[in-house]
């Protein structure tokens, strides 16, 4: 499998309604609310830096391998699990490369499973599917090595807190007692917290009753090593064919590499806070890592 670029021309098509969405590149549209103004600085500002320098955006460049994992599949329908999904973005993405033939692919259907732990944004994923008649289900928690459950944060203004990690369930009264004390003098104590389950991308297959998974999206804050874990048997059985791997620290990538070169070949893999160096671009320029694995003798 090769990475490549790909030159896309987003469609003319109309909004859910008049006011209060944004366009996506692949066609179909977010609600403006799920991105604040600062947060939308601070992305054109990633943008500015990286082109200033002549390099490549790492969202660019992991559009052009979400295309690339598009354009080797040979067959007619094609899934997607978006683990970490915020508001769903690249179930959006898949939806519109096929529903709109934004570059041309094999596939015509699709079905996708999108998990996100923080409670805003998965009502912004749910909205997202309804309204745009996204093909789909939407599962609120977080996905690690076990079924259980874990705790994320309720920040008073969602869409400028982006990118949240799961904080682990303390089981010990004596250990949740010092957790509290630190939360209260180290960080702020103000903002309160929500208890929610935590699956395996096994246990996920099962329930949603997938019988393959060609595409898994990851976006994980840091679990990335725990989610693959709980996909022990999936990827024992032959049941996901692509990962494409938001890594958050560096020790991950060659731990993740690790775990999987047995089932799977390495395409991409860039570090944290690195620049990548890929055949056929400019530098890319990253802040998280970025890996993609390609099943073996597919």
């Amino acid at each position: 499998m090769i990475v490549r670029h790909f030159d896309i021309h987003t469609p003319k098509t109309k909004p859910p309604s008049k006011n209060g969405w944004e366009q996506a590149r692949h066609g179909y549209y977010w609600m403006s609310k799920c991105l604040s103004t600062r947060r939308k600085m601070e992305i054109a500002e990633t943008y500015r830096i990286a082109r200033d320098a002549g390099q490549m955006h790492e969202l660019d460049f992991e559009n052009d391998c979400f295309l690339s994992i598009l354009s080797d599949i040979k067959k007619q329908h094609v899934t997607l699990f978006e683990l970490g999904a915020g508001w769903g973005d690249w179930c959006l993405a898949l939806a519109g490369v096929i529903d709109h033939k934004i570059i041309p692919v094999k596939p015509i259907s699709y079905r996708c499973l999108a998990v996100e732990g923080e409670p805003t944004h998965y009502e912004w994923t749910k909205e997202h599917f309804e309204i745009q008649n996204i093909n789909g289900d939407v599962v609120h928690g977080a996905v690690s090595d076990k079924d259980g459950t874990c705790r994320f944060s309720i920040h008073a203004a969602p869409e400028a807190n982006y990118g949240q990690a799961m904080i682990p369930p303390v089981k010990s009264k004596a250990r949740r007692f010092l957790r509290n004390i630190y939360n209260f003098v180290f960080r702020n104590s103000k903002i309160p917290t929500i208890e929610i389950p935590t699956y395996t991308v096994d246990y996920l297959v099962k329930k949603y009753r997938f019988e393959h998974i060609d595409i898994i999206h990851m976006d994980v804050q840091g679990a990335e090593y725990k989610v693959i874990q709980g996909a022990a048997t999936s990827i024992k059985e032959n049941l996901i064919d692509y990962l494409l791997i938001g890594t958050h620290e560096k020790t991950l990538n060659d731990k993740l590499r690790q775990l999987l070169s047995p089932n799977f070949d390495l395409i991409v893999n860039i570090y944290t806070n690195s620049i990548g160096i890929v055949d056929g671009f400019a530098p890319v320029k990253c802040q998280d890592g970025i890996q993609l694995y390609k099943r073996k003798n597919i």
